[in-house]
């Protein structure tokens, strides 16, 4: 993979064979953690940074629960197998388009400070479904369901389940690339703004 560089000091022009293709991609708030899930599924690997906290079971208790929340909304990382073809990628129902700083895909490079030092201070999250049998009411009746359960799962450690819903889906009219701004070009422009921009379109 190369040694680790000074951010923003070393532009990578050759990248290994056998590296995964990283990008950080944006995707529809509240379902980062499902877009992962799906990018998975496709044999990619994911990264998306996650902050813990604390909220009421309901409102008719006291008690809290532990849960997790993407600690930057809207954004996951994926490593592609290859070089990623990115109008198959946004075909993906949940993929609003891949986060640069100009009109063009840059390829993160794993080996730059910038980005080690980024995921060494971030917790990772990844979503898992499950099948459970619930019991509910239909009709005055009790009847066993099946349902689908999330388990978001950090540093290897199920945190919070919550009913998955499977059925969101980004708005049709949208970029290939976006420009990061505010605070997610604070957080990740540096592992992007000395990259070289990748084409549009590359073998999937």
């Amino acid at each position: 993979m190369g040694q680790l560089r000074d951010a923003g000091n070393i532009d990578r022009k050759v990248f290994d064979a056998d590296e995964l293709h990283w990008y950080a991609l944006d995707v529809m708030r509240q379902k980062e953690y499902l877009a992962g899930y799906q990018f998975q599924r496709r044999g990619c690997m994911t990264f998306i940074p996650t902050e813990m906290g604390f909220r009421k079971k309901n409102r008719y208790t006291k008690g809290k629960m532990e849960v997790a929340r993407p600690g930057l909304p809207g954004t996951i990382f994926v490593g592609f197998p290859t070089a990623p073809n990115w109008f198959e990628v946004m075909r993906m129902n949940l993929v609003n388009g891949v986060l640069s700083l100009d009109d063009r895909p840059r390829r993160i490079d794993t080996a730059s400070r910038a980005w080690v030092e980024y995921r060494a201070h971030q917790l990772d999250g990844a979503m898992t479904l499950e099948r459970h049998k619930v019991k509910v009411k239909v009709g005055g009746e009790e009847v066993e369901i099946e349902r689908s359960v999330a388990l978001i799962r950090v540093q290897g450690r199920d945190v919070i389940r919550t009913h998955a819903n499977l059925k969101a889906k980004a708005a049709q009219d949208r970029p290939v690339v976006i420009r990061a701004a505010g605070e997610r070009a604070r957080a990740i422009g540096a592992m992007l703004q000395n990259m070289t921009p990748q084409p549009l379109r590359a073998a999937a």
